[in-house]
């Protein structure tokens, strides 16, 4: 699982200042006055490290290159996703810019292998100096100043602020339509929630990036790290638009244990916790490797056994008549929002607009149904816990989303 944090306790720099200089050459850093490179020898040429910035995007549209959607079986388009202030854009590019792109694709992930930066260290340091590229999620990060110096000269060299993609983020929608009809434009009104899986490590694959509407699902490849500047994007953006990213937003429920069933194309059947929050359900699997995870429920389900059989009652009357404060689903309410949904890269969030409706149905095969306008998703519910978190959530979120249990 991934820390919230960037680079936690990390021991590789203190945070960038916006007086660090490197090489544009090798990325190495420079000494105050130098007029040469230390490492190189390349005559000095500045480059402004990034400094820490708000977590709230620019109003200028974020393009995120790297992607393909499947025509059939076994053909594919390249795409890239360019992201408005009130849509999302998946761009079919001219043949002579997918050209471009692929020759710079190829050259970045050499120059990521032999540096040893990951993808999303890449993306996520070049987004504090490009102003077509998302801020972090989260807002300020520490960023050692010897990664910037590297993701920095690698941007220089490979001409990353000039790329051919960004010539998109110029034109309006109805101009990139008009180039090719084969590009696809949604609006955030129509999106239900965007979802994926960061599926690969290493700078070779390609992750899965998940937009569901109200009239279909599109299912996009997206390689080299993009998958991470396009989730933090869209989450953002969409926050923004239905009005969620302000300050004060409160988890006021846990339903722990919810267990999907594998979707098509999805390599895992995901357990989540589902996050009523007073602005949105927010769907985030429990921080932690897997033996982590099972260890702390099993301890917890031990402590509570043993309190409940101290008070001469059943394990469901106990359940159902605390507030259960002490248990490890309860960790999330020690974290801010975006914290959650950046935790791991499946955790995603429906606003409560979008959503119909909310059943809890028990019997021999306990689930949650979230009703949404195109579909429905059903999750088996643990019923010892289930029914009563989800009384909460129906009493503090009345006239928000309905919410029944049978």
């Amino acid at each position: 699982m991934k820390s919230p944090d960037a680079y936690p306790n990390d021991y590789r720099g203190a945070p960038v200042t916006a007086t660090s200089r490197f090489c544009t050459a090798c990325g190495a850093p420079l000494s105050p006055g130098a007029k040469f490179c230390e490492q190189c020898g390349q005559p000095v040429a500045m480059v402004t490290a990034a400094a820490p910035v708000p977590p709230l995007l620019p109003d200028v549209p974020v393009v995120i290159p790297f992607g393909a959607m499947h025509t059939g079986v076994f053909s594919r388009k390249d795409i890239l996703l360019v992201i408005t202030g009130d849509s999302l854009i998946a761009v079919v590019p001219k043949p002579e810019v997918s050209r471009a792109i692929e020759e710079i694709r190829e050259q970045l992930s050499e120059a990521l292998d032999q540096s040893g930066i990951t993808a999303r260290e890449f993306w996520e340091v070049s987004a504090a100096s490009s102003p077509m590229l998302p801020r972090a999620y989260l807002g300020p990060r520490q960023v050692p100043a010897d990664l910037a110096g590297q993701v920095n000269g690698i941007r220089s060299r490979l001409g990353l602020d000039t790329a051919p993609w960004l010539r998109y983020g110029g034109m309006r929608p109805d101009q990139i339509i008009a180039e090719n009809p084969a590009s696809l434009r949604v609006s955030f009104d129509d999106i239900l929630y965007v979802r994926g899986e960061d599926l690969v490590d290493d700078r070779g694959g390609e992750d899965l990036l998940v937009v569901r509407t109200t009239h279909r699902e599109e299912r996009w490849r997206v390689a080299l790290g993009g998958f991470y500047p396009a989730r933090a994007a869209l989450f953002s953006r969409i926050g923004k638009h239905h009005g969620l990213d302000v300050p004060g937003e409160q988890i006021v429920s846990i339903v722990p244990a919810c267990f999907e069933p594998g979707p098509k194309e999805f390599d895992f059947q995901y357990v989540f916790n589902l996050l009523f929050s007073d602005r949105r359900l927010i769907l985030a699997v429990t921080p932690g490797s897997e033996d982590e995870v099972e260890r702390a429920w099993d301890h917890y389900m031990e402590a509570i056994g043993k309190k409940a059989r101290q008070k001469g009652i059943s394990l469901e009357a106990y359940a159902a008549g605390e507030e259960l404060a002490d248990a490890p689903w309860q960790e999330f309410r020690n974290r801010s929002i975006h914290e959650v949904l950046d935790a791991d890269g499946v955790n995603y969030f429906i606003p409560y607009p979008q959503i119909r409706g909310v059943a809890y149905k028990g019997g021999r095969n306990p689930a949650i149904t979230i009703s949404l306008a195109s579909h429905a998703l059903e999750l088996q519910a643990d019923p010892l816990f289930a029914p009563g978190q989800l009384r909460e959530a129906q009493q503090e979120l009345a006239g928000k989303v309905p919410i029944t249990i049978a």
